[in-house]
């Protein structure tokens, strides 16, 4: 019998806007760290197509787990409105059980609207719309009672403080507790994921993310900065990965990679992530440190990737294999979507993703002691 999953957080329509004009050549500016898309004002740009999907990490990750093999609900808050229709009727067409969403009048579907870049790293305008309208007794708390796993996505803004309520419930009900937040819940909901991680078993962050949250754990504990100081080097005489290579640096605080791993894992998390884009990801979990490169591919579109990763990952290990195993999955899934426009497009199913696992080169994956 497949596993049963639950998955929270937000559900999107998504607006990719495809143009290809000269003019886009110019708006690109691009720095030392960072990458702009500059619009001058009063220039109409010409669009050559609009393409409209399902977006939102509790969606992504529900259509994923799905296709993987796996008994999946998806619980979210959507509008009253033709947007929130379509949502619905796509979950359907992928076998995704919605039967605790809440539809509401006092807020219409949150979209995005996705802006095309060269480098396929597209930004997004995103109105949140629903989303933000989630309550506490709006929970599916029977549905968690059901499901082996409870995989949370974003809670922004003012869900932020649902991540632990609902992180505890699952915990004592001995269910997984699997978590992706999204860059706004680390930066602005950070105290309410540092009072969850006692219950959570899986956490997933990027590398800038972990820089976050690795501040606001200093600034909970003023005295693990004086700890952070005192570096420690990974010995090894393999060729190291950049993340393990030099000091991790946010707003003042300075660490390394082993020293956040050691921190999260102390807090009560099994396995911790950090994907670093188009180099890789690390997990670490007990006393080691794994790291598995991602491959060289062309990059239609970064949205979704991460959800496509997470997800993939942590069907895996749901489902019996081991981190090794779920590190090269989770990337797969992930290269098959950064291949499409459109969250869903690429993922992967799971008969698909096994004849990858097949052909997939283990041998990259390397291990440190932690």
């Amino acid at each position: 019998m497949a596993k049963k999953v639950l998955t929270l957080g937000g559900v999107m329509q998504d607006i990719f806007i495809d143009f290809d004009d000269p003019y886009m050549l110019h708006m690109h500016i691009k720095d030392r760290e960072q990458s702009f898309i500059v619009l001058e004002e009063g220039k109409k740009i010409t669009v050559d197509d609009v393409h409209t999907f399902v977006g939102g990490g509790a969606a992504n990750a529900a259509v994923s787990f799905k296709r993987l093999g796996l008994d999946v609900e998806c619980f979210f808050k959507i509008g009253a409105d033709h947007a929130g229709d379509f949502i619905l009727e796509h979950l359907a067409k992928e076998q995704v059980k919605t039967a605790h969403v809440i539809r509401t009048k006092e807020a219409q579907t949150g979209t995005s609207f996705i802006i095309p870049s060269p480098s396929g790293n597209k930004a997004a305008l995103v109105y949140r719309g629903a989303n933000l309208t989630m309550k506490k007794k709006e929970i599916p708390f029977d549905a968690i009672d059901e499901a082996d796993l409870v995989y949370i996505t974003s809670l922004s803004f003012s869900l932020s403080p649902l991540l632990p309520l609902i992180a505890a419930y699952a915990k004592k009900n001995k269910t997984l507790v699997a978590t992706n937040p999204g860059s706004n819940q680390v930066r602005n909901g950070a105290h309410d994921l540092v009072k969850a991680l006692s219950n959570i078993d899986i956490l997933i962050l990027n590398s800038y993310e972990a820089k976050q949250l690795m501040v606001s754990l200093v600034s909970a504990n003023p005295s693990l900065q004086r700890e952070l100081s005192q570096e420690k080097e990974v010995k090894t005489t393999k060729k190291v990965p950049t993340l393990l290579r030099s000091p991790l640096t946010f707003q003042q605080v300075c660490f390394s990679l082993p020293q956040y791993f050691q921190e999260i894992l102390s807090h009560g998390p099994k396995i911790a992530l950090v994907t670093n884009g188009a180099e890789g990801v690390y997990a670490a979990s007990q006393d080691t440190i794994y790291f598995y490169p991602s491959p060289k591919i062309k990059v239609v579109s970064t949205v979704g990737a991460g959800d496509s990763f997470a997800s993939a990952f942590v069907a895996s290990l749901l489902q019996g294999k081991t981190i090794e195993d779920a590190l090269v999955a989770g990337t797969l899934n992930s290269s098959s979507v950064l291949g499409h426009i459109g969250t869903h497009t690429g993922l992967l199913t799971e008969k698909e993703l096994g004849g990858r696992l097949k052909e997939a080169n283990s041998k990259l994956l390397q291990k440190f002691k932690l």
